[in-house]
């Protein structure tokens, strides 16, 4: 069982701050996709790798020396955790932001604790409760119902295709709930700097390739909007995926994967009011449906809450 850590107090703060950073990451992903007229930017592949690479050679600048802290299999581990739970949702939800609006990404994006609990139940044989499974089966009616309900995207034709792009953001939580499991269970122990470096590491070479013979170098040096794009999937990198992680990935060390994976509570909160100000079209289903998943999260947390008295439950 891991040891509690004294700093777990600060867990409940950098929740908050993660999930403004990440409820924000939506906003700056339609400005890399779409130019200012609407009309289509860059490809979400292209943006996926730019953002991806940036955070990595950010993150071997800053904490590149750590690396060596790593032994072979912990460097095994965290390629996992950077492939599935970094680059791979990355081009998911950035193929699902051009048709769907960010704050119904934001929304499906709650079904991350469930899928963490799920996994941790299969993969890790962590055991579950009644209350703990039916919190996820409520949790799962939500996000169908949202997938349904998925419509009116910005291009003329997303109706057709967002209950698709909804899926692909189910697909991209399923990835997160694998990476917070494998980084509380086999990366616990570690530098959680040295190990976020190492996971996005793994993704450095093909993210490079994509760029290079892709159109993203064509779009910033020809587009007028192609500058404005590169800067703010640039911010993404840096601030949302190198930053983030890093403080995320403290905090699952801190606490436990449950715990940390609640951050999903606060990014549809952020996610929305973006998409509202942006005039992203939303329908009363799409606040029932979420409010059926955020209940689910609630349900299989307050479980966990109470069998451990009242305090973070570590063992998980």
């Amino acid at each position: 069982m891991p040891t509690p850590s004294p700093r777990r107090g600060l867990a409940p703060v950098l929740l908050v701050l993660l999930g403004a950073v990440w409820g924000t990451s939506f906003v700056l992903m339609k400005v890399g996709l779409f130019a200012r007229d609407g009309s289509a930017l860059l490809r979400p592949l292209d943006l996926a790798a730019w953002r991806i690479g940036c955070a990595s050679l950010l993150l071997v600048l800053l904490f590149g020396r750590r690396l060596r802290l790593l032994t072979r299999t912990q460097w095994l581990w965290a390629g996992v955790v950077g492939i599935v739970g970094s680059t791979i949702p990355a081009a998911l939800f950035a193929t699902a932001q051009t048709q769907l609006p960010s704050a119904v990404a934001g929304m499906l994006n709650a079904l991350s604790p469930l899928w963490t609990l799920l996994l941790s139940v299969v993969a890790f044989h962590r055991p579950v409760r009644r209350l703990q499974l039916i919190g996820v089966l409520v949790g799962l009616v939500g996000a169908a119902l949202l997938v349904t309900r998925s419509h009116g995207g910005p291009t003329p034709d997303a109706d057709a295709g967002s209950p698709w792009a909804a899926l692909l953001v189910v697909v991209a939580t399923a990835c997160y709930g694998v990476s917070v499991n494998v980084t509380r269970e086999k990366l616990g122990g570690i530098d959680a700097s040295a190990m976020t470096t190492a996971s996005l590491l793994w993704a450095l070479i093909p993210c490079t390739l994509v760029v290079a013979t892709g159109d993203l170098p064509a779009t910033a040096a020809h587009h007028p909007d192609g500058l404005r794009a590169i800067a703010a999937i640039t911010l993404l990198g840096a601030v949302g995926t190198a930053g983030a992680l890093a403080v995320f990935n403290r905090v699952v060390q801190w606490t436990d994967a449950v715990t940390a994976s609640s951050v999903t509570y606060i990014i549809p909160i952020f996610a929305t009011l973006w998409g509202l100000a942006g005039g992203e079209p939303l329908l009363p289903g799409h606040f029932v449906a979420s409010g059926l998943i955020l209940v689910g999260v609630a349900i299989a947390h307050a479980d966990l809450y109470r069998r451990s008295g009242g305090k973070v439950d570590t063992s998980c």
